[in-house]
């Protein structure tokens, strides 16, 4: 049962005067109202100002080394054609994923790509990777993160 509920059977029983119970459910009002402007401000507080999409690949015998940095406005752009980004990873590197367990075509880039844009990311790291490259004998980090 709702408070406002409460309050009218209170009256009904003439528990309480109809006064007493236009206080309050305007007390009642009032805090809901508040509740409602905390929510809104702890979103507008968490919100972020991103300005790049970074990627980092390094190995630690330095084999690899790339540094990507995608202007968040370019995202705009991408998001655009987020739902086709599945397929343009080649076949083998998606049978080879899906072999390990992972399983691209259930990520939802648009969705990433909108908090991003929208700075409602909670994390910034998107993808943290540490793979160990048999062929030279090396640890290789892959890092997607926004800044």
């Amino acid at each position: 049962m709702s408070e406002q509920q409460r309050i009218l059977e209170m009256i009904e029983k003439g528990q309480i005067t109809a006064a007493e119970g236009m206080e309050l459910l305007d007390a009642l009002n009032v805090t809901k109202a508040t509740e409602v402007i905390q929510n809104i401000e702890t979103v507008t507080m968490t919100k972020r100002n991103y300005k790049f999409l970074k990627v980092r690949v390094t190995s630690d015998i330095k084999s690899v080394n790339v540094n990507v940095n995608i202007p968040i406005r370019l995202l705009t752009t991408i998001s655009e054609i987020a739902d086709k980004m599945t397929t343009m990873v080649p076949a083998d590197a998606r049978s080879e994923m899906a072999a390990k367990g992972i399983d691209i075509s259930s990520i939802d880039f648009a969705k990433i790509i909108e908090e991003i844009i929208n700075g409602t990311l909670d994390d910034p790291n998107i993808v943290d990777v540490e793979a160990w490259d048999e062929g030279h004998k090396a640890m290789v980090k892959v890092k997607v993160y926004v800044d």
